[in-house]
């Protein structure tokens, strides 16, 4: 029983990390176009976020869509694709990679919708929202020619679970570039790996002394894939920590890497020399404030006022724009998860540097 009250935690606290919030009367139901054809479906607008039926996109691309009653699962199948979606357990796999479910999915009328970044993720869709048509926007999107292994590592004592995922990528001509991303990649799971370790000596010592918590400590560290394109690869990690509280904490990374070169870059990388883009994504960060102040997703408090992105900011590039995020308690309580706000790439055309137009 505590081993399934931790699993609870790891899932509720991956699940506020996540930006979903909720679902209420839709704001609109906006027809759907691929690839500029229009499909017999509506999206589902709620609060600005975007959910798509996975049946008729999923058939729209080619792909085979099944649910089976009894286990309450969807199965997707095609070339390249074997994906099962628990619904009982929020729980996404995904040719070999296990993921959990948010606020971005729903049902209606019998029908799942998932939220835009599943379709981004899993096939290669620009899902952009024109609002002034009327109409989601579905483009299939080119996608460097390599595959991702998924690693899986887990190790369980008395004192500390730890499960790990982490991307590693294949097909890479320059074996040498991609050894050096895949070190990259591993990275950031061999530090949350170390930072687990290390809350369990400090545990065993604790208990040792008669001070420590009774309840197992757990790390748990995972990834999505954001972007596959143009020779570059954008990867968001999410380390998940419980040290016997009353729930864990997930602090989000990501590495944006040259499948050319292995070099990673930062915000500023991105950006012209003289570009004033920390001004311009502030106020963007800004207004989304308001507005989801206003529609109840965030409070109307903050633990500490926003003023301004760092040059350096945390990033990563998605199909429709670059996203800035902020960590757990940076700016709002904990049950605001990890906010995300993306800034379309149209409105920085002007101040990406050439190479990185997109």
């Amino acid at each position: 029983m505590m081993r399934r009250l931790f699993l609870a935690g790891t899932i509720i606290s991956l699940i506020l990390s996540i930006p979903g919030y909720g679902f209420a009367a839709a704001d609109s139901q906006p027809a759907i176009a691929l690839d500029g054809a229009k499909i017999e479906a509506a999206a589902y607008i709620d609060r600005g976020n975007v959910y798509l039926p996975l049946r008729a996109v999923g058939e729209a691309l080619g792909y085979e869509i099944q649910w089976w009653g009894k286990d309450n699962t969807i199965s997707v199948t095609g070339p390249g694709e074997n994906i099962v979606i628990d619904l009982n357990n929020n729980k996404i796999t995904a040719n070999d990679h296990v993921s959990y479910m948010g606020g971005d999915y729903t049902n209606i009328k019998d029908s799942t919708y998932m939220g835009a970044d599943f379709f981004s993720a899993n096939f290669g869709l620009e899902v952009r929202w024109d609002r002034q048509n009327g109409m989601v926007q579905l483009e299939r999107v080119t996608e460097n020619s390599i595959s991702i292994k998924t690693i899986k590592e887990a190790s369980e004592t008395d004192i500390i679970k730890i499960t790990l995922q982490y991307p590693q990528v294949e097909g890479l001509t320059d074996k040498t570039v991609q050894d050096s991303i895949n070190s990259i990649l591993k990275e950031s799971a061999m530090e949350a790996r170390n930072e687990g370790l290390k809350n369990a000596d400090e545990k065993e010592k604790a208990n040792a002394s008669g001070y420590g918590s009774p309840n197992k400590y757990e790390t748990y560290f995972d990834y999505s894939l954001k972007y596959n394109q143009n020779g570059l690869l954008s990867v968001v990690f999410r380390n998940y920590q419980y040290t016997g509280g009353a729930h864990g904490l997930t602090v989000q990374s990501s590495r944006t890497l040259d499948l050319k070169t292995g070099g990673e870059y930062k915000l500023k990388d991105l950006m012209k020399v003289d570009a004033d883009y920390v001004a311009l994504i502030s106020d963007t960060v800004r207004n989304m404030i308001v507005e989801r102040v206003e529609e109840g997703i965030l409070p109307d408090y903050s633990i500490a006022p926003f003023n301004t992105i760092r040059d350096d900011h945390g990033f990563y590039l998605s199909n429709n724009g670059v996203v800035v995020y902020f960590q757990q308690y940076e700016h709002w309580p904990y049950a605001a998860g990890i906010q995300e706000f993306p800034v379309e790439y149209s409105a920085l055309k002007d101040m990406l540097k050439p190479e990185f137009s997109f």
